[in-house]
């Protein structure tokens, strides 16, 4: 029955395999997802928070421009694996860029970043159009 499947499993079997077809180049599709990000909002903003564990705040950029925000930056080896052999790496080193498509207008001029354990939070306040607005009803 198909039923049956565990359908995560069977996308992450899937996933390796296409891995191991491709070789280095099945490595850009993490290097493309990374870092991991969440959106939010409420009436007021937007907010962004991005995952970089083993990042510095020197190391990252944060940029808006026509309704994209992108992250990017680096992240490097850590000095003291740098001599050591490689056994196993899941996590990415080297220059790293996400791109996100920002539903709302934002104004832009009033946007800010913090970067506090690893996390990167960017703020961006609504467009007073992209608010949403109370309409008042009249009793006739």
């Amino acid at each position: 029955m198909l039923w049956d499947v565990d359908l995560w499993r069977e996308m992450d079997r899937m996933r390796r395999e296409m891995d191991s077809l491709l070789g280095d180049s099945g490595r850009s599709y993490a290097a493309a997802s990374y870092p991991l990000v969440n959106m939010y909002e409420d009436n007021d903003n937007l907010v962004v928070t991005a995952e970089l564990p083993g990042t510095g705040k020197d190391d990252v950029s944060v940029t808006y421009s026509d309704g994209v925000l992108t992250i990017a930056g680096r992240r490097a080896v850590p000095e003291r694996v740098k001599s050591m052999t490689e056994i196993r790496r899941e996590r990415a080193t080297g220059e790293f860029q996400k791109t996100i498509r920002v539903p709302s207008k934002v104004t832009s001029d009033a946007m800010s970043a913090s970067f506090t354990n690893g996390v990167l939070t960017v703020t961006m306040p609504k467009a007073e159009e992209a608010k949403p607005r109370t309409i008042s009803i009249e009793a006739k």
